[in-house]
C-alpha cells in the first residue's frame, strides 16, 4: 500500500512538472503572446503588418509596433501605427500612436494625434480620423489643418479621399491661398 501512494506521488510530481516546463517554453517562445483584460483573451504580435490589395494593385498597407486582436469582436489595436494608402499615383502616409481596425475591415479609427503626408507635398494634421473601406474615404473627427503648396486649410472637420487631393471642409473653414 505504501509502494502505491509513492509510486502516485512520484508520478503526480513528474506530471506537474513536465506541465511546468510546457508552461515555461510557450510562454518565451516567438512574437506572439497573450494577454488577458477583461473582454478575454487578446492576441499580441509584434511589428506585424496588414495589407489590402485589389485587382492586382496594393489598396492600403498598415504596420505597427503592436497589433492586438480581440477573437471575440475580432478588432485589431494597432500601437504607432504607420498606414500607407494608394490612390491615383499619390501615396498617403499617415501616423499615429492608435488605431482600432474592425474586424470586417471595414472601417479604422485612427487617434491620439495624426499626421498625415502625400507624395504632392500635403500634410494634414488632426486630433482623429476615420478611414471608411468601403467608400476609401477619410474624415477628421476633430479640427483639422491641411497644408499643400497653394493652401493653407483649417476647419472643424475633413473628408477627402485617400490620395488627400479632394478634400471638403466642413464647419468654420478657413482657406488661405499661399
Amino acid at each position: 500500500m505504501k509502494n502505491n501512494k509513492k509510486l502516485i506521488a512520484i508520478v503526480a510530481v513528474i506530471v506537474l512538472a513536465l506541465i511546468g516546463l510546457i508552461v515555461y517554453i510557450m510562454k518565451d517562445s516567438g512574437d506572439v503572446g497573450t494577454t488577458q483584460n477583461q473582454n478575454g483573451q487578446l492576441v499580441n504580435f509584434q511589428g506585424a503588418d496588414l495589407q489590402e490589395e485589389k485587382d492586382g494593385k496594393l489598396v492600403w498597407a498598415l504596420s505597427a509596433e503592436k497589433i492586438e486582436y480581440d477573437p471575440r469582436t475580432k478588432a485589431i489595436v494597432l500601437t504607432n501605427l504607420k498606414g500607407l494608402f494608394y490612390q491615383d499615383d499619390v501615396t498617403t502616409t499617415i501616423t499615429a500612436p492608435h488605431a482600432v481596425l474592425t474586424g470586417d475591415r471595414n472601417s479604422l479609427d485612427i487617434d491620439q494625434g495624426v499626421t498625415a503626408t502625400n507624395t504632392e507635398g500635403a500634410e494634414f494634421k488632426t486630433e482623429a480620423l476615420h478611414f471608411d473601406n468601403k467608400t476609401k474615404m477619410l474624415t477628421s473627427k476633430t479640427a483639422f489643418t491641411y497644408n499643400s503648396k497653394d493652401v493653407t486649410i483649417t476647419g472643424d472637420k475633413l473628408e477627402g479621399n485617400m490620395a488627400l487631393k479632394i478634400i471638403k471642409a466642413i464647419g468654420n473653414a478657413k482657406l488661405t491661398k499661399k
